[in-house]
């Protein structure tokens, strides 16, 4: 079993201080805190130095999820060439071996440039799409149920060796169209290739490492050999790809397929084995989950993707600087190499709520940075998912009382992917289901986040002011308590009439309950109206989050909140953040009429600087000589009607001010197809061009065609779905975009923005 040297612990002198600029200097990939949990060990640089240069390793740390999302989303600024490299220079003993062997390893979709990239993908894309995978399925679920048969009646078993490290080669090999006859070589041989390419082999596990790939180049040679001789109708991706290697030599090339095969052999049974045993270790270390999953199996999805999100299996990538550029001010120079981690973007507290909990009712975990972003996204990222939703049903279905075995995890060193070497567990074989019941069927993709939402039931409702009911809310399920939430946060609610509405959350009485306040709308479409009329202490209901788009800037030091009638419900949240830890900030709370104010004797008792304007009373607020009179660098975090804010983004303008904002509602947004006019888009990530009809927008477009775009509010609120613009006139409908940036036309918001003809956009 492989350890890390208890050794490690000493090769920074500086380990032991706390200054960050001296950890960042010595920065080690291969450290044990690295080792030990990527995510956590940066969780300082996060907050403190998110992009940071390690002289040790001679790379650039990457650790906050905007600016990975943004090196992803630019593939030519930020080549993927370096994305196999070595982080050990091979010694001569070990490339004469490779070179007895012929090893040739050469591009792949990994680290390939464009404009050779993109070609090479579209020649590849369509096997990977969600209905050509449906074959797979059976195939998947007859392979976990014969694996689970040999070891149900036992008790105890090590998952990875007896299911997770065999089902994903023998699913792969089959995608392949390879002979079962060669899993067991394949498979030995996979484990060398990573410790070449990511690990830290000393020179005599070179020689060992380096005779493990050379045979594996000349075994995978051999066998593409006896598949180019038996093409015929032979089905699968690599007989797919030498037909294709036939008509278009020049993109599909001889040593393309060699290497190929090889790449996807590793990263099919790799990542899906370690996802699966990482999802499984997981799950079984919260109390409940697993019994959770077997009652409620409709939850595995969703499970699935938020364990990819907390612990996913591929850790962190590189790429490297093509130009002098830039990443959030800081300056990266032609040629500097960069290291991605996306496991911690994964848990960045400006993405997601409560990044450290695994929460599997967290309705936004898909947009997680594990299979990677934009043009190089990871093509198998449904096959994996298929195969993990097909194990844990099937285990959660058959021993719904398995538990983890306390046990000493390990790692095999490497800087990209993370998960145990072994997982014991244990159950009791009187416990066991035979066939309670039919297997579940899962969708292939990306999970419905329609389908994904919490069990809450009405604790108290009481008036707060004139027409503004509060609402307090605690879980239904105390398996699945309410996680914690940030000022700002909402939640939003599945009402029985269809509806779904936000609300911003308020301060509670207590941590475990949540709280909102609900102003009935005159012109209510039966959101508000129905909540008013209909909602009773004792009853349940659905909601979705805690999410935010309005976060406070924990680095801000000069904050004017300012709300407008019920919007400072969000308002009242950072308010008490602010107070509580002693930062400078100013209140201002408009309203038209005294007893229509929610919350107004908080306001004043709370917050003695608090600044109250009634329109009936003392006239409206001149927000022109307010803003005038702030200091440079103050930030305005706002929520009320849209004209007040529409008037604060003028006047932010023209003061130079920061502004965030909140609205739960956009009319612009509406789509109304018999105004609307269809328009053509060209996804230059797969070279795939779509028709975006009258009555659908470019979301729905997309997630149809299983394009993995990140969406929330599907209102132009949230910013979520944002696309770059590369050519093309867009229809802007969001609330998200400054005037500038809409000027610009280099962004759009693909769930309300049309476009005009032709629109060319990349992820």
């Amino acid at each position: 079993m492989t350890t890390i040297p208890e050794s490690a612990d000493r090769q920074c002198p500086f380990h032991a201080r706390d200054d960050i600029d001296e950890r960042a200097r010595c920065f080690d990939m291969f450290g044990p805190e690295y080792q030990r949990d990527p995510a956590e060990s940066l969780k300082d640089f996060r907050a403190e130095k998110p992009i940071f240069f390690s002289e040790k390793m001679n790379y650039w740390i990457v650790t906050r999820y905007e600016d990975i999302k943004t090196i992803f989303r630019d593939p030519v600024l930020f080549s993927a060439r370096n994305a196999l490299e070595k982080f050990t220079d091979t010694s001569k003993e070990a490339n004469d071996i490779l070179a007895s062997y012929n090893y040739a390893m050469n591009k792949t979709l990994v680290n390939e440039d464009e404009p050779i990239h993109m070609e090479r993908r579209r020649e590849l894309l369509d096997a990977f799409a969600a209905p050509n995978l449906e074959a797979l399925r059976d195939t998947t679920r007859a392979l976990v149920t014969e694996h689970t048969d040999r070891f149900i009646h036992k008790g105890r078993v090590d998952l990875v060796s007896t299911i997770l490290w065999e089902v994903p080669i023998v699913i792969a090999l089959k995608f392949l169209g390879v002979s079962d006859d060669d899993i067991a070589s394949l498979q030995r041989f996979g484990v060398a290739h990573k410790v070449n390419t990511w690990g830290r082999p000393d020179p005599a596990e070179q020689i060992h490492v380096a005779t493990m790939v050379g045979k594996f180049w000349h075994y995978s040679g051999q066998v593409l050999e006896r598949m180019k001789a038996n093409t015929g109708d032979q089905k699968g991706w690599m007989y797919d790809m030498i037909r294709k290697n036939r008509s278009n030599p020049r993109v599909v090339t001889d040593n393309y397929l060699h290497s190929m095969m090889m790449a996807i052999l590793v990263a099919a049974h790799e990542t899906t084995a370690t996802a699966t045993a990482n999802a499984i270790r997981h799950l079984l270390s919260r109390p409940n989950l697993w019994k959770k999953l077997h009652d409620q199996p409709h939850m595995i999805p969703a499970a699935v993707e938020e364990c990819l999100r907390f612990s996913g299996p591929i850790v962190a990538w590189r790429r490297e600087a093509t130009q002098d550029t830039e990443i959030s001010g800081v300056k990266i120079a032609r040629g500097d190499k960069l290291f991605l981690v996306m496991a911690s973007a994964n848990r960045d507290a400006d993405h997601f709520e409560n990044p450290d909990m695994l929460d599997i009712q967290r309705d936004n975990a898909s947009e997680h940075l594990s299979f990677g972003y934009g043009a190089h996204q990871c093509l198998g990222r449904n096959i994996g998912r298929l195969e993990m939703c097909v194990i844990i049903e099937e285990l959660t279905r058959r021993i719904p009382y398995l538990e983890l075995e306390k046990q000493e995890f390990t790692n095999l060193p490497n800087t990209s992917f993370h998960g145990p070497e072994s997982l014991w567990v244990r159950w009791n074989p009187n416990t066991v289901n035979r066939a309670d019941r039919e297997p579940t069927v899962f969708p292939i993709g990306n999970p419905d986040k329609k389908a994904i939402y919490r069990n809450t039931r009405v604790v108290m409702i009481r008036d707060v002011a004139w027409g503004i009911k509060e609402i307090t809310l605690e879980t239904a399920d105390p398996e699945l308590p309410l996680p914690a939430w940030s000022p700002g946060a909402h939640i939003e609610l599945i009402l029985p009439n269809g509806l779904e509405r936000k609300y911003s959350l308020c301060p509670a009485r207590s941590a475990d309950q949540y709280v909102i306040a609900i102003k009935r709308e005159q012109d209510s479409a039966g959101g508000s109206k129905w909540l008013h009329d209909h909602l009773a202490p004792g009853m349940e209901i659905k909601i979705r989050g805690p999410k935010s788009f309005f976060r406070l800037d924990p680095a801000a030091r000069n904050c004017l909140l300012i709300a407008g009638g019920i919007g400072i419900t969000p308002i009242l949240s950072m308010a008490a953040r602010l107070a509580r830890e002693g930062r400078n900030y100013s209140l201002i709370y408009c309203g038209r009429q005294r007893d229509s104010m929610a919350y107004l004797d908080k306001v004043q008792q709370l917050h003695d600087q608090a600044q109250i304007h009634i329109s009936t009373e003392t006239g409206r607020a001149d927000f022109d000589a307010i803003l005038k009179q702030l200091p440079r660098g103050s930030h305005i975090y706002a929520c009320g009607p849209e004209t007040m804010l529409d008037a604060l983004e003028r006047l932010a303008g023209v003061y130079q001010l920061g502004l965030s904002f909140e609205l739960f509602s956009s009319s612009s947004s509406v789509l109304n197809p018999e105004l609307e006019e269809p328009f053509n888009v060209e996804l230059v990530d797969t070279g795939k061009t779509y028709r975006v009809p009258r009555d659908q927008t470019l979301l729905q477009v997309l997630l149809e065609n299983g394009v993995d775009v990140p969406n929330d509010c599907e209102e132009g609120l949230c910013g979520s779905c944002e696309v770059v613009v590369l050519d093309g006139n867009v229809e802007h409908r969001d609330k998200v975009l400054t005037a500038s940036e809409r000027a610009a036309g280099n962004r759009m918001m693909t769930c309300c923005s049309r476009g005009k003809g032709t629109l060319k956009i990349k992820l």
